[in-house]
């Protein structure tokens, strides 16, 4: 298990102080301070086409890259923000750790890796022996077989965990990325070790840190105490009967549609989905039109997660999206639901009918 679980907006009366206010306002922008403010959207005009809170938040993002940015419907909500950083509120209460590794992708470019201080964290201990994570080796060639990439092409990451996947994107090709982590904890270890590589990388990297789901709402994330991949949004599933679920490591997240974030501009071209079960929910909040922008998605079959969490029509929900379904190796179509398999399973969902 590698994912993590799934995962605001009051109104301001900004606009009924006096008009210094604004002036103030406008100081701080020109001076680059990051400032958050809930806007009255209804002030803007309605003829205006693309979202009202993405037109209010562009002088104020922290994404510097401009696709990043465009394929960001939001970059901050009640209680998140695009980016936190390693000095979070929950970093600095729990005293939250590295533990430094060295990673090699498998390109055999190198970096700094920051996994979790915790003796028998099951990532952390694969990437201190083999220096990445087997799992994710397959990614830059799927990224690679998923056609021609045009300018505003990224690469979409749901359940980062650690980063050890978005690690290996990131070295051994020139997507661009934006992942999403909801669990603190692995939101720490992840910005820390990109924190840790040069510039011109970070700039290629957004983390959205929320869990996605069909409604914005907020949740509690549980996490296994050997396993940081077994977080999950809700409830507790284990991995096996003795499994260590602490307290410490239960946080309230907040929750978001997948398209209440992710805008219609970008090129998709690959997905890695892992979600502990999550996963309905998930394409619960992915609307037609920003499913039509996604070629791949790679996605992992947990039979006990997914009917914890009430999902038993996963595979349906793909093809009702415009997917087939196949195994890993796209060799063989995958019929009828996932309950026809004993294990876990990798699976792929491949779009069907023409990009839009």
């Amino acid at each position: 298990m590698r994912g993590g679980g799934w995962w605001g907006g009051g109104r301001s009366n900004l606009f009924i102080l006096p008009l210094f206010v604004f002036g103030a306002g406008c100081f701080f922008q020109f001076t680059n301070t990051r400032t958050y403010v809930n806007y009255d959207v209804d002030m803007i005009s309605p003829s205006v086409s693309q979202p009202k809170d993405k037109i209010l938040s562009k002088s104020l993002s922290q994404v510097k890259d401009n696709v990043l940015s465009n394929s960001l419907l939001l970059e901050y909500g009640n209680s998140w923000k695009v980016n936190p950083g390693s000095q979070s509120k929950e970093a600095t209460e729990h005293s939250f750790g590295c533990k430094w590794l060295d990673f090699e992708s498998t390109t055999g470019k190198t970096a700094k890796f920051c996994g979790h201080n915790v003796e028998g964290e099951g990532v952390t201990a694969t990437i201190a022996r083999s220096k990445r994570f087997h799992h994710c080796n397959v990614l830059p060639s799927m990224w690679e077989k998923s056609g021609p990439k045009q300018e505003n092409s990224i690469y979409l990451e749901i359940g980062a965990n650690i980063g050890s996947c978005v690690m290996e994107m990131l070295l051994s090709t020139d997507a661009k990325v934006i992942a999403f982590e909801p669990h603190p904890h692995n939101q720490y270890v992840l910005q820390k070790s990109i924190e840790a590589l040069p510039q011109s990388i970070q700039d290629r990297f957004v983390l959205v840190p929320v869990a996605l789901g069909g409604a914005s709402t907020t949740n509690t994330i549980y996490a296994a105490k050997h396993n940081m991949g077994n977080s999950m949004v809700g409830k507790i599933v284990k991995d096996y009967r003795r499994q260590v679920f602490d307290e410490a490591d239960q946080f309230e997240i907040a929750v978001e549609p997948l398209s209440s974030i992710i805008s219609t501009y970008p090129d998709i071209p690959l997905i890695k989905l892992d979600a502990q079960g999550f996963e309905c929910h998930i394409l619960d909040g992915l609307t037609q039109e920003l499913a039509n922008k996604i070629r791949r998605v790679k996605f992992e079959v947990a039979k006990s997660h997914l009917r914890a969490q009430g999902c038993t029509d996963l595979l349906s929900k793909f093809r009702n999206l415009g997917f087939d379904i196949y195994d890993e190796s796209e060799k063989n179509k995958i019929e009828g639901e996932y309950d026809q398999f004993k294990g876990m399973q990798e699976l792929m969902a491949v779009r069907n009918t023409p990009i839009h």
